[in-house]
């Protein structure tokens, strides 16, 4: 039914569009490797191919304590291994001036949080699939020697 006005110019039919200021958030599952794995050297990463050198925590004995029996000592060995950076993803994007000026909710942030989640979601596939021993798109991973690469529980959990 539409809206009924006094002579002189309105007809009732006008109907204005309005618009959100919010905009709809797509349904996003969590990141399964951030919780799971250490990403303590990011901030010693600077490029595609650097090389980090990282100490790994020593591996200490417990023995039994007897009475009356001596103590035995057991020297610390040192042990690391190279982290190498041999992927990297990246997005860019670009807004439009008048577009930026005129827009009625924040496309800069709103673009850069979903690639944010398109790189987490791209991190978790790709650590996901080398972990199952398949690449992305479903091939058996294959080392030198010819048979499938499939990480020890000590590699997952970095005790190389």
């Amino acid at each position: 039914m539409a809206i009924t006005s006094a002579s002189g110019g309105f007809d009732g039919n006008f109907s204005p569009i309005m618009f959100s200021k919010q905009a709809q958030i797509a349904l996003r599952k969590s990141s399964v490797i951030s919780a799971i794995t250490n990403n303590s050297y990011f901030g010693e990463i600077a490029n595609q191919g650097d090389v980090v050198r990282i100490q790994k925590e020593p591996d200490v004995t417990v023995n039994a304590l007897q009475r009356h029996t001596g103590i035995s000592v057991e020297k610390l060995d040192d042990q690391d291994f190279s982290l190498t950076v041999d992927k990297a993803n990246y997005f860019a994007f670009k807004m439009d001036d008048i577009e930026e000026q005129f827009s009625h909710v924040d496309f800069v942030s709103l673009a850069a949080d979903r690639a944010a989640y398109k790189m987490a979601d791209a991190i978790d596939v790709d650590v996901l699939s080398y972990m199952s021993g398949y690449d992305t798109s479903g091939a058996l991973i294959t080392t030198a020697s010819g048979t499938a690469q499939h990480p020890t529980a000590n590699e997952i959990n970095g005790d190389f």
